[in-house]
C-alpha cells in the first residue's frame, strides 16, 4: 500500500511538473488576440486621419465621435480581457495601457486645435505600433496558441 502510494504521488508530481505553466497562466485566446489587432489598425488610422496633409480636417466634433467611437471599442476589449483572464490580469492591464494611450492621443488633438504634425505622427506611430506589438506578442505567447 505504501509503496502505491508513493509510486502514485511521484507520478502525480512528474505530471504536475510538466503541465505546471499551463495550469496556472490564461490561455491563448483568438478573440483577445483579434481585440488587439483590430484596435490597433484603429488608433493607427486615428493618428493617420488627422496628420497634417490626412485626409480628414481638423473638427473638434468629428474628433469627439471618433474618440467615443474609441471609447466603446477598448471598453469591449477591456470587459472581454476581464472575463478571460485568470487571476493574472494581464490581458486586462495590456487592455487598459492602450486605452490610456488612445485616449491620451484624443486629449492632445483636440487640446491642441489643429492636426497632429507629420514628425511627431511619424514618431508616435513608431511607439504605438511597437505598444500594440508588445500586447500581440503576449498573447501569442500564452499556452495555446497556434502554431
Amino acid at each position: 500500500m505504501l509503496r502505491a502510494t508513493n509510486r502514485f504521488i511521484v507520478i502525480f508530481l512528474s505530471i504536475l511538473s510538466l503541465t505546471g505553466c499551463a495550469l496556472f497562466t490564461t490561455h491563448y485566446d483568438a478573440i483577445r488576440h483579434e481585440n488587439f489587432t483590430k484596435l490597433q489598425a484603429f488608433h493607427v488610422k486615428f493618428i493617420n486621419d488627422y496628420t497634417e496633409g490626412g485626409p480628414k480636417q481638423w473638427s473638434k466634433s468629428e474628433i469627439d465621435k471618433v474618440c467615443d467611437s474609441g471609447d466603446l471599442k477598448y471598453r469591449e476589449a477591456l470587459v472581454y480581457a476581464k472575463s478571460k483572464d485568470n487571476k493574472d490580469g494581464t490581458g486586462e492591464r495590456a487592455v487598459s495601457i492602450l486605452k490610456e494611450q488612445f485616449e491620451d492621443d484624443c486629449k492632445f488633438l483636440i487640446k491642441r486645435g489643429k492636426s497632429f504634425g507629420k514628425a511627431w505622427a511619424g514618431e508616435h506611430l513608431e511607439q504605438i505600433k511597437k505598444n500594440y506589438g508588445y500586447a500581440i506578442a503576449g498573447e501569442l505567447s500564452r499556452v495555446g496558441k497556434p502554431e
